[in-house]
């Protein structure tokens, strides 16, 4: 389902006037979308991380590798964490998707001089303080419900003809 979802949500982008560049390898790492557009300010440039789910058993974070062998649990498991061990691991996690140095050097080579904003598109969660550390961090969430509504009201622009057109229009069935 993420490919299907980070093709909605370009195509959300691309409606809005965004330029996009999708699954950007980094090391063995990813970045799922950068967009760009440019404004009678300049050039606006967002970095998004899209993670959907309509079942959530666990965390979006996983433990750090010293959480985990520190509390003998599965980098990816399920329970109940306490607010530093989830502070932690959500900063980890952060690191990772957005702020990593050769995250940031993959897109100042793109973009130099460009100040980035920070995206995270969700499905439901079962940790709803997850979002909010992820939040404090000033990246701006957006659920994926917000990115459908908006395709299928037409108010992400006129452009058609992206990745995800086709589904859109699937979609409009409903």
């Amino acid at each position: 389902m993420a490919l299907l979802a980070e093709a909605l949500v370009e195509e959300w982008l691309n409606r809005d006037r965004f330029f996009t560049m999708r699954g950007i390898k980094v090391g063995v790492d990813e970045i799922d979308l950068l967009a760009i557009c440019k404004t009678k300010d300049g050039i606006e440039a967002r970095h998004y991380e899209v993670q959907v789910s309509t079942n959530p058993i666990s965390y979006i974070s996983k433990l750090t590798a010293e959480q985990s062998k520190e509390l003998g649990k599965a980098r990816g498991s399920a329970f109940s964490r306490e607010d530093s061990v989830l502070e932690k691991s959500a900063e980890e996690w952060i690191e990772k998707k957005f702020t990593s140095k050769k995250k940031m050097e993959v897109r100042d080579h793109l973009c130099p001089g460009v100040k980035w904003k920070y995206y995270f598109v969700h499905g439901k969660v079962r940790h709803q303080e997850e979002l909010e550390l992820i939040a404090k961090h000033h990246i701006e969430l957006i659920p994926f419900e917000n990115v459908l509504k908006d395709l299928l009201s037409q108010k992400a622009g006129g452009f058609k003809g992206g990745s995800g057109s086709d589904l859109v229009e699937i979609m409009s069935f409903l």
